[in-house]
């Protein structure tokens, strides 16, 4: 029977801007010692599956540094302290994309990466969502808004294109929720 570690100690070794890392002392079930345990504290962060009015799909495009590459993706971010999830998503959709909806539901709540960090992602879909606004970027983003039809994105999707590992799992979820893909 699989049994919680006991917590020994636990010390922040480093802490900058919105990151943590932890190197904590653990006494395992079967009395051995792991020490260090390195854990990433980062915040909880959301995506939104957007759809417009006429099954368009609403991306973001950015460049990603650590990875090196420009990717297309949900849009999102981090979910600021106190938020309640919902609330952050519909911001983030308003202010990366412009798009609005009242029609917003999550797909699941996952943790995305357990053996090192101890965040968790919301994903959501935002169904009928319609262009409310310009955009209002953060100091540092420098986003640019792709509409997809839905036809597109299905190919996208099934021929494995899209590169950011956390959202690929909310894609497929979305898609299922709209009955554009059927499980049997």
């Amino acid at each position: 029977m699989i049994k919680k570690w006991e917590l020994l100690s636990s010390e922040t070794v480093y802490q900058k801007k919105w990151m943590k890392i932890r190197e904590e002392s653990c006494l395992l079930p079967d009395g051995k010692v792991l020490n260090p345990y390195i854990i990433v504290d980062v915040p909880n962060f959301c995506n939104v599956f957007v759809v417009t009015e006429n099954e368009e799909i609403i991306f973001v495009k950015q460049y990603r540094h650590a990875a090196g590459i420009i990717s297309l993706e949900l849009p999102g971010g981090m979910i600021d302290e106190g938020e309640e999830p919902i609330k952050s998503v519909a911001r983030e959709m308003k202010e990366e994309t412009g798009y609005v909806s009242d029609d917003i539901e999550l797909l699941f709540t996952v943790c995305p990466n357990p053996p090192l960090e101890s965040n968790r992602a919301f994903f959501y879909i935002a169904k009928n969502a319609k262009l409310s606004a310009a955009t209002s970027l953060d100091h540092f983003e420098d986003i640019e808004v792709i509409k997809l039809s839905k036809n597109e994105f299905l190919r996208m999707l099934l021929n494995n294109e899209f590169t950011h590992g956390a959202q690929v799992g909310a894609m497929y979820a979305a898609a299922i929720k709209m009955q554009w893909l059927v499980v049997k």
